[in-house]
């Protein structure tokens, strides 16, 4: 979990900020699902520079508060700042699979493609449903297919990185397809779990374009350990596999569930 930290700081200027329709669609699309109300309380777990924490502060108004954490502290820095002159916006460090707070604090978590880099995500659900009011809503996003170039141009680029990777995310039984995360909620105690899904294109200029976005999210991890003198051989190896103009197609599970009204 150390390691990712390191690596989502070292990425957080960038992050969703090199011109790259991704993070913010997405978030934007899960927050719509979480179907925030004016006066809400919304807890965004791993929110990064705040795809889905900014949308749902839009939706709950000033009538309401959204807490955004994330274990990032440059991604905490970054977002509080950007999240000045909203009041009804607090930005802290916080674990996202252990949240620190009282019990019934939120009517609404979001979890914007955070669940999968957790240590153990269904004891991360049962957290987030203690978390929640009764009747409160659980909304997170998970992968449901990458286009086939993203894993082809990681792995390009991986070899011509030097030292140990990090370890991949570990995606785990409950990722594999709609009826694993469907159960998955349901054993943590959620009722009524509706799944939809959201595709965004992702456009590139050109590969050199797409080698720095994915230095500015969890593909630093290989971005990283290219040596400079390594990079130009790196970018035109991608040629096999990422015919220029570039778009990669994404797509995503929505998740949303309800904590029962009545302990069951």
């Amino acid at each position: 979990m150390s390691g990712q930290i390191e690596i989502f700081n070292e990425a957080a200027d960038d992050y969703d900020s090199v011109g790259v329709d991704f993070f913010t669609p997405f978030g934007a699309a899960l927050a719509e699902a979480a179907a925030v109300r004016p006066g809400d309380r919304v807890l965004d777990v791993g929110c990064g520079r705040g795809a889905v924490l900014f949308p749902a502060a839009a939706a709950t108004g000033p009538g309401g508060h959204v807490t955004g954490i994330d274990l990032a502290p440059r991604m905490v820095e970054l977002t509080r700042t950007a999240a000045a002159a909203l009041p009804h916006v607090t930005v802290r460090l916080g674990d996202a699979q252990a949240p620190a707070f009282p019990d019934a604090s939120f009517d609404v978590i979001t979890a914007g493609m955070v669940l999968f880099f957790l240590p153990d995500p269904p004891a991360a659900l049962d957290a987030y449903r203690r978390l929640l009011r009764p009747g409160g809503r659980l909304a997170f996003s998970a992968a449901a297919s990458y286009d086939p170039a993203f894993p082809q141009a990681m792995k390009v680029l991986a070899g011509h990185a030097e030292g140990p990777p990090s370890p991949p995310p570990g995606q785990g039984p409950m990722f594999e397809n709609a009826d694993t995360l469907r159960t998955a909620v349901e054993n943590a105690g959620f009722e009524r779990p509706r799944l939809s899904r959201y595709t965004v294109d992702s456009t590139f200029r050109d590969r050199r374009h797409f080698v720095s976005w994915a230095g500015s999210h969890g593909g630093r991890a290989v971005v990283r350990r290219i040596p400079p003198q390594r990079l130009e051989a790196a970018i035109a190896g991608l040629a096999a596999v990422l015919p220029e103009p570039i778009t990669l197609t994404t797509t995503l599970h929505l998740v949303v569930a309800d904590r029962p009204t009545v302990a069951g």
